[in-house]
């Protein structure tokens, strides 16, 4: 496999990820994003950029590396952020009051750029932190499968539902870390002069 489709993979797997956070989850089971949650959606996106710009200019060595440290910046940044929900979970769940630290009102982007403002349905923030279970409207009539994930997902997102394993945060956590091992990845083989 090459470096270059490598990227094409990244960067589509973080741009579908974020998807499916905006449109079946927030739009199709109406769980609304927290600060924290935007901010992790926010990050996705830089990387899905990044991977792309790196696609596109991958044998131009300048703004390969220009996209790598964008992807490297969204990667940190981004586990930072599922840490911090992943603590206001813990937090939540443990009744403590006091372990709900860092979530703002309004999420606050680089360069005070108000992209809550300019794209609201991707940036704003709606929902409280550590609180990812359906807020579904009262005058909403659903489909069955709609029903069965509402339904499902009360008691919050778990990728088990059941046995309630694996919160938002913690998958946000893995996706962030599929994404830095397949940047790794592929800078070794560009490394090793492999297209």
């Amino acid at each position: 496999m090459s470096g270059r489709k490598l990227w094409l993979y990244n960067g589509f797997f973080t741009l579908f990820c974020v998807a499916v956070a905006h449109f079946i989850l927030q739009n199709y089971l109406y769980m609304r994003p927290c600060v924290q949650c935007v901010y992790i959606r926010y990050y996705m996106i830089i990387l899905g950029f990044a991977s792309i710009l790196i696609l596109i200019f991958y044998r131009q060595i300048w703004i390969f590396m220009a996209g790598f440290l964008l992807f490297i910046y969204g990667i940190i940044c981004g586990i930072l952020e599922a840490l911090k929900l992943n603590a206001i979970h813990k937090a939540i769940l443990s009744s403590n009051p006091f372990g709900v630290k860092g979530c703002l009102d309004k999420p606050i982007f680089e360069l005070n750029i108000a992209w809550d403002e300019i794209l609201p349905s991707i940036f704003k923030a709606t929902g409280q932190c550590g609180l990812d279970m359906p807020v579904v409207p009262l005058d909403v009539k659903f489909d069955p499968i709609q029903a069965y994930f509402i339904e499902l997902y009360q008691d919050g997102w778990y990728l088990i539902p059941p046995l309630k394993l694996i919160n938002m945060a913690q998958i946000s956590i893995i996706i962030f870390s599929i994404a830095l091992i397949l940047g790794l990845v592929s800078l070794i083989l560009r490394v090793k002069g492999r297209k």
